[in-house]
C-alpha cells in the first residue's frame, strides 16, 4: 500500500511524516486508528535527501499490515479461549472462567505490544520515492 505524505522532520535515516485522514482510507486498520495522531516515523533505507515540507511516497506492504492486525487483535482473541478453558478447570463459575479468559486476552495484548516494540523497524513504513 503506497501513500503520499508530507515530511515534518528529517534526521539520520529516520523521517517523521504527517498525513491527512483521507490518506488512510482503504487500510485494514483504518477503523482502529482514526482518532490517533496522523504523524509517524518512516524508514529511509535508500538514503533519500528530504527536507521539511517535501512530499514523499511511503510503502507499507499488505503482508506487514495484515500481520500487524493479526498480532494486535487476533492473538488476544485466540488466547482468550485457552484462558476460558483453564478457568473452567480451576472453578466451575462463569465469572472465574470469564476472568481467566480476559486475563489471557490481556496477556495477548502485552505479547503483541512487546513484539511491536522489538520489531518496530519491521513494521515501520519505508520511503519509496520523492514526489
Amino acid at each position: 500500500m503506497k501513500k503520499s505524505v508530507t515530511v515534518i522532520e528529517s534526521s539520520e535515516g529516520r523521517i517523521k511524516v504527517g498525513c491527512d485522514a483521507t490518506v488512510c482510507s482503504g487500510c485494514k486498520s483504518e477503523m482502529f486508528c482514526r482518532g490517533r495522531d496522523t504523524t509517524f516515523e518512516v524508514e529511509n533505507p535508500k538514503g533519500f535527501k528530504v527536507e521539511k515540507g517535501d512530499r514523499i511516497l511511503v510503502d507499507v506492504p499488505e503482508g506487514k499490515a495484515t500481520v500487524s492486525v493479526l498480532l494486535s487483535l487476533g492473538l488476544p482473541l485466540i488466547l482468550f479461549l485457552p484462558g476460558y478453558y483453564l478457568g473452567s478447570l480451576i472453578a466451575k463459575s462463569e465469572i472465574s472462567m470469564a476472568f481467566t479468559g480476559l486475563s489471557f486476552m490481556g496477556l495477548g495484548f502485552l505479547i503483541s505490544a512487546l513484539i511491536f516494540r522489538i520489531k518496530k523497524h519491521y513494521f515501520s513504513p519505508t520511503l519509496e520515492d520523492k514526489e
